[in-house]
């Protein structure tokens, strides 16, 4: 009976750091809002200067939970010096995509480049309904896109045409698989392989087939402020079957955070600006390139006995340095608002007020 409370107890690992972490989010709102209020009537380069400190100092306190308080270790591969050496640039980072801690390993990887409060994301347009978050990660100029012939290409081109002539340090994140590619949904992973048999191109197993379209409208419009693509590419430990040794599905928020994967390795390839195709033909195929690439890695990073990328990792350690005062800033603001019956009901207010005139922002703006 005590082995199965600690089983137990074990499974909820990832109850008290979440409602910590989605606790503060009406704190973070609010003092959004006071920013964004202060700095309406200047020019947008202020807020988004406020904003991005903002943004980074939440990230770092999401860091604390996800990288810190997990033990995960952090492998990197390839060219680490852009990473490690922290000079920082304007780039579009590309990475295959299989769960939502794909997200998290973006924060992981700008952090150690001082770039955290820098990230823009190109999302799925239903994402923009996501309480709080979707509404915010649109002020913080990130894009919500449809798939297929409903993409809006002119909204698109004017949103990156914003952030090109403001100059503004980005790092644009896009997952041009357009959903995530999961060994249990095999008629997901089918239908990608048929679509590239009809394109030409050789089936992938462990990728889906890329769309093109985004990554060619962003580049299009911020090629010339974007000094190279990153090309990112993601394995979590613990997706194997060890008995069939087939790929099983990665980790979601919750697993990771329970200590589903103990290990996170990220292959990154920079590729100068100056060797992306222009012309879109060519693009298409460049993209579909930097995918059967990615398959490579990750055929062998899943090959018998090998569970690492080709070459030789750099083990990155982020201390508490960079993530302890965001725990004592946004904790500490929960701490006191629910500290109170007053504050308490503002807490509450306050999320659903966000969550709800956000909805309807987003609709509006749709």
């Amino acid at each position: 009976m005590l082995l199965s409370l600690i089983i137990y107890l074990q499974s909820l690992k990832w109850l008290v750091p979440t409602f910590i972490m989605l606790g503060a989010s009406p704190c973070y709102m609010t003092v959004w809002a006071g920013w964004r209020a202060l700095t309406a009537i200047l020019p947008r380069r202020y807020y988004r200067f406020g904003d991005d400190i903002l943004y980074s100092s939440y990230q770092r306190f999401i860091l604390f939970f996800f990288e810190n308080c997990t033990g995960v270790e952090l492998f990197l591969y390839g060219d680490t010096d852009c990473i490690v050496t922290q000079q920082k640039e304007n780039v579009l980072y590309m990475s295959n995509h299989q769960c939502t801690v794909d997200w998290l390993v973006c924060d992981m990887v700008a952090v150690r480049q001082g770039m955290l409060g820098n990230l823009r994301y190109i999302l799925k347009d239903g994402l923009r309904y996501f309480p709080i978050y979707g509404f915010y990660l649109a002020q913080h100029d990130s894009l919500y896109v449809k798939r297929g012939g409903k993409f809006n290409v002119a909204r698109a081109n004017r949103q990156l045409a914003r952030l090109r002539d403001d100059k503004t340090l980005t790092w644009l994140i896009i997952f041009p698989e357009g959903t995530r590619f999961n060994p249990e949904l095999p008629d997901v992973i089918e239908k990608s392989q048929m679509y590239a048999s009809d394109e030409g191109y050789k089936p992938l197993n462990h990728v889906l087939t890329p769309r093109y379209k985004a990554v060619q409208v962003s580049l299009e419009q911020m090629r010339s402020i974007i000094s190279a693509v990153y090309d990112v590419t993601i394995a979590y430990s613990n997706t194997q079957n060890e008995e069939t040794d087939e790929r099983v599905a990665s980790p979601g928020m919750i697993e990771f955070l329970s200590g589903a994967s103990r290990q996170i390795h990220v292959h990154l390839k920079r590729i100068d600006i100056r060797d992306v195709p222009e012309d879109e033909e060519e693009l298409r195929h460049w993209l579909m390139d930097r995918f059967q690439q990615k398959e490579k890695l990750l055929s062998h990073f899943y090959s018998e006995g090998s569970k690492q990328f080709p070459g030789y990792p750099i083990k990155s350690k982020l201390g508490l340095t960079p993530t302890l005062p965001s725990l004592i800033i946004w904790g500490g603001l929960l701490a006191v608002s629910l500290a109170t019956s007053k504050g308490r009901t503002y807490h509450w207010q306050s999320f659903l007020g966000f969550s709800v005139l956000g909805c309807i922002w987003m609709s509006i703006r749709s």
